[in-house]
C-alpha cells in the first residue's frame, strides 16, 4: 500500500497580545509515496508551520493532515524530522548519535548498530562514525543528522532548511547528496527552503507560498531528469518561472513594511540564481 499525505483546508491563527494573526489559510496539497517536495515563500508566510504541524509539533486551528488516512494529532515514528541546527550531543561519537532515535525506540543494540553504519556510508561519513560533533565541519555534523533522520525508516521525511546556515560550497555538495541518496530511498520528502535554486535542484513539485496569510499560490512540477546540475539551461528556467511567482509574494511583504512606493530597482534579485528570496526581508 503506498503512503498518502493529505493536507485539507489547514488554518493556523495565533492569539498575541495585540491581537489574532493568521500564518495559513484553507492550505490543500497532496503528497504521494516517494515525491520530494519542496515550499518556497516570502519570510513569515507559514513554511514552518505547516510542516510542524505536519510534524505533530503544533495544531492547526482549521483542517487537518492526514497520514495514510489517520489524523496526525502528535508527533510520531512515521515522521522525522531534521531543523537547520544538527542538534547533536556534543558528548557522544556521531555513531551513537545516529543510534539515539533506534536506541529511545528500543531497537535492538546490533541492529542499531548496522543500520547507523549503513546510513553514515550512504552519506559517506563511515570512517568519521567514531567522531565526535566537535571534530565535525558544519556540513558534516548535518550529514549525521541526516543519517539519524533517516535510520527510524520513517513514512516522511520533514525538513526545515536544513542546509540554510551552511556556505555556499557546503550547500552545494549536500544538494547533490541528498538527489544520490532520494533516488537510492525514494523517501517522501517535505523541504522547507528559502533558496529557489536549492528548491528546483531537489523537487517533483515547488509549491509556492503566498504572502501571510500563507497558502498554496502556485504549484511547478519540474520536469527534469536526475541528477540535476547546478547552472543547466532547463534548470535556470524553472528557477526563473519560480521566481517570478515568488518576486510577486515578496514584494506584497515589502510594500507592507516599507510603502507602496517600494519596489525591486531591478532584476538583480530577481534573476539570481542562487537568490535566498524568501529571505530576503
Amino acid at each position: 500500500m503506498q503512503m498518502s499525505l493529505d493536507i485539507k483546508n489547514v488554518g493556523m491563527v495565533y492569539e498575541t497580545e495585540s491581537g489574532h494573526i493568521q500564518a495559513l489559510d484553507q492550505v490543500n496539497l497532496q503528497i504521494r509515496d516517494g515525491e520530494f517536495i519542496c515550499v518556497v515563500g516570502p519570510s513569515g508566510c507559514g513554511k514552518s508551520t505547516l510542516l510542524n504541524i505536519i510534524a505533530g509539533l503544533e495544531h492547526a486551528t482549521d483542517g487537518e493532515v492526514l497520514l495514510d488516512g489517520q489524523r496526525i494529532t502528535a508527533p510520531g515514528p512515521d515522521r522525522a524530522v531534521m531543523f537547520q541546527e544538527a542538534a547533536l550531543y556534543p558528548w557522544m561519537r556521531a555513531v551513537e548519535n545516529v543510534e539515539f532515535g533506534m536506541k529511545a525506540a528500543g531497537v535492538p543494540p546490533q541492529e542499531r548498530h548496522q543500520r547507523a553504519m549503513k546510513y553514515l556510508d550512504l552519506v559517506r561519513l563511515k570512517s568519521f562514525a567514531q567522531a565526535y560533533p566537535h571534530e565535525l565541519s558544519g556540513g558534516m555534523r548535518q550529514r549525521v543528522a541526516l543519517a539519524r533522520a533517516l535510520t527510524l525508516d520513517s513514512k516522511v521525511l520533514l525538513m526545515d532548511e536544513p542546509f540554510a546556515a551552511l556556505d555556499s560550497q557546503t550547500r552545494n555538495i549536500l544538494q547533490l547528496e541528498l538527489q544520490h541518496i532520494w533516488m537510492e530511498t525514494k523517501k517522501t520528502i517535505f523541504f522547507v527552503t528559502h533558496n529557489v535554486e536549492e528548491a528546483v535542484m531537489l523537487a517533483d513539485r515547488v509549491i509556492v507560498f503566498s504572502a501571510h496569510p500563507g497558502h498554496v499560490k502556485k504549484v511547478i512540477k519540474i520536469e527534469l531528469a536526475r541528477p540535476r546540475q547546478r547552472g543547466s539551461i532547463d534548470l535556470t528556467f524553472y528557477v526563473k518561472s519560480v521566481m517570478k511567482d515568488l518576486a510577486e509574494e515578496v514584494e506584497k511583504v515589502a510594500k507592507k513594511e516599507y510603502g507602496d512606493n517600494w519596489s525591486f530597482e531591478d532584476d538583480t534579485v530577481l534573476y539570481n540564481p542562487d537568490s535566498d528570496m524568501g529571505a530576503y526581508l
